[in-house]
């Protein structure tokens, strides 16, 4: 019998050195940038993993920060890809914002979490939420994931469990280490983009979208959900701003060629009805650049860079340029007037693109 404890607890106390161990490298590798312990070259200071389980992560980040939060940004991926929390304190001397656009984030789910946040971090002042014209189509409204966010100020267990001692954890700090190990070959000019590279990486995402539009469906329904939201959120005292999210003139192409620009308006204009909001989602030079290794404003032509976000921040905090344009019902028709005319004349100069849009086409019908 003494063998047999003794077995016993050996075992027992290996487990637990066990899971010590991978909650120690899990923290200290810190793959989802939460903990923010160690930052060491060829180890950890790049995070290509920082994506991965972004409702998981997300929510301990903001439970985590117990400094003031002024202002949060929510929405789809396209937010996430875009706003930098860096730039926009740069710009507002030194204010706190959380970016917390998150991939496939239904409205739904969008609304639960700005509820959420707020009692978490009731000192937040704006709320910005970017929207995507996808996003409300009868056939995509009720297609998302959920987040699972409780209310309660501290991390519960279920919440902190799944950043230290889950399998995705440590497949992520191993990814994290083997990926800094290994930058310099990555960056070698070997593994640079070509041209072809990031014109492939366009026609991925183009083939893709064929299947969002087709059949297109306007539902109403997101809108009024939407600005049901913004009348309660404001009667709380939190002032709520809507934008459009850019995406490249090859995505709105697509949406005309498919025969579905008049829903496109629509939404545009439905949205103006019930509230006023800034669009970033027209033909411009920024939306329209070149599609090549140069590219800077968009990484695909469904998600803009970084760089396009320093353009977003700046519009909405100072009006500082004319990329987005201040909509609502009164100036809606006259601004798609415009907006029309410059998609038509992208389209003419670059009837590459309408070839491969007819090939989506053709492969969506």
């Amino acid at each position: 019998m003494l063998k047999y404890k003794f077995y016993n607890k050996k075992l027992i106390v290996s487990f637990l050195a066990f899971l010590v161990f991978i909650a120690s490298i899990n923290i200290i590798v810190d793959p989802y940038g939460i903990f923010g312990f160690v930052s060491v070259n060829k180890f950890n200071k790049l995070k290509p993993e920082l994506e991965r389980n972004q409702r998981v992560t997300e929510i301990i980040a903001l439970k985590l920060d117990k400094n003031p939060v002024d202002t949060i940004f929510l929405g789809s991926s396209r937010v996430n890809s875009t706003i930098s929390e860096e730039y926009y304190s740069k710009i507002t001397g030194g204010k706190s914002v959380k970016n917390l656009g998150m991939n496939a984030l239904s409205h739904d789910e969008t609304i639960k979490m700005a509820k959420n946040i707020v009692k978490i971090h009731p000192e937040i002042k704006d709320i910005y939420v970017g929207l995507d014209f996808f996003r409300f189509l009868e056939r995509n409204k009720d297609n998302k994931r959920p987040v699972y966010f409780s209310t309660n100020k501290n991390l519960t267990i279920s919440e902190f469990n799944p950043v230290i001692l889950s399998f995705n954890a440590t497949l992520s700090s191993i990814n994290t280490i083997i990926w800094n190990f290994n930058i310099e070959k990555l960056n070698s000019s070997k593994y640079k983009r070509t041209n072809k590279m990031f014109v492939d990486s366009f026609k991925y995402i183009l083939a893709r979208y064929g299947g969002n539009y087709n059949n297109a469906v306007l539902s109403t329904g997101e809108i009024i959900k939407l600005k049901n939201f913004k009348t309660y959120m404001e009667n709380q005292g939190y002032k709520v701003h809507f934008y459009l999210n850019p995406t490249h003139a090859l995505d709105i192409s697509l949406i005309n060629q498919f025969g579905y620009l008049p829903v496109f308006e629509q939404w545009k204009i439905s949205l103006a009805e019930n509230f006023d909001y800034v669009d970033f989602d027209w033909v411009n030079d920024v939306t329209g650049e070149n599609i090549n290794s140069n590219t800077k404003y968009f990484l695909e032509m469904s998600h803009a860079s970084r760089e396009f976000g320093y353009i977003i921040l700046d519009c909405l905090l100072f009006n500082k340029n004319n990329y987005g344009i201040y909509t609502n019902k009164h100036n809606v028709r006259d601004h798609l007037i415009i907006q029309r005319k410059a998609l038509a004349d992208w389209e003419a100069k670059n009837p590459q693109w309408e070839v491969e849009i007819r090939k989506v086409i053709n492969n969506a019908i």
